[in-house]
């Protein structure tokens, strides 16, 4: 798989922010590079998520895999620009369980949250929004994304055991520029899941 990421960053995305302010942060981040890199009207074709390798995690774990994320794109490039990414499980909130949630591509790191910050989840409680992504998938090419957690070190017994994960949407961006933001295509809003022992 072939692909492009930008360098490590804090995604610090606000509740507050409505869809179209996002909207338009997203497509000012994206112009510049979709005018360089990108070709035809790409679209995202294919979504699959699987569970980790290794789907028990301890607590006090760095950087365990959580869920492994295959997209595909067909009938040219896109970047991927927005991720919402669904943690939901135990007896009390997602703050309290994980200190942070990243995103991997091809062993390199690339895009982080402080997800010990209850400030950094959407209302719902369960979900983080990954904004700003700048993630190029090539046309006709897989890119194997990994979502990944570091396990607080001390968790209440009622809040070990089972956790789904799952990726509700993704916004993305054509050589055009033009956005699309899919929560259909199949395996979007699929939970897998996995064990704090």
């Amino acid at each position: 798989s072939q692909c492009v990421s930008a360098p490590v960053m804090d995604d610090s995305s606000d509740d507050s922010m409505d869809d179209a302010d996002d909207s338009m942060d997203d497509s000012d981040d994206s112009d510049d590079s979709v005018d360089m890199t990108l070709g035809g009207e790409g679209i995202l074709d294919d979504v699959e998520i699987d569970s980790a390798s290794d789907d028990e995690v301890e607590e006090g774990e760095d950087d365990v895999e959580i869920a492994e994320v295959t997209v595909e794109a067909v009938d040219g490039d896109i970047e991927i620009s927005r991720m919402d990414i669904a943690i939901d499980g135990g007896a009390t909130d997602g703050w309290d369980v994980l200190d942070e949630v990243s995103l991997w591509i091809d062993g390199d790191k690339v895009a982080e949250m402080d997800a010990s910050d209850e400030d950094e989840w959407k209302s719902d409680d369960v979900t983080l929004r990954f904004s700003g992504l700048d993630i190029f998938v090539e046309e006709d090419e897989e890119v194997e994304i990994t979502i990944a957690a570091n396990i607080n070190g001390s968790i209440d017994v009622a809040d070990r055991g089972d956790y789904d994960v799952s990726v509700d949407s993704i916004r993305y961006f054509d050589a055009d520029g033009v956005a699309e933001t899919d929560s259909t295509t199949p395996d979007l809003g699929v939970d897998v899941t996995f064990t704090i022992v």
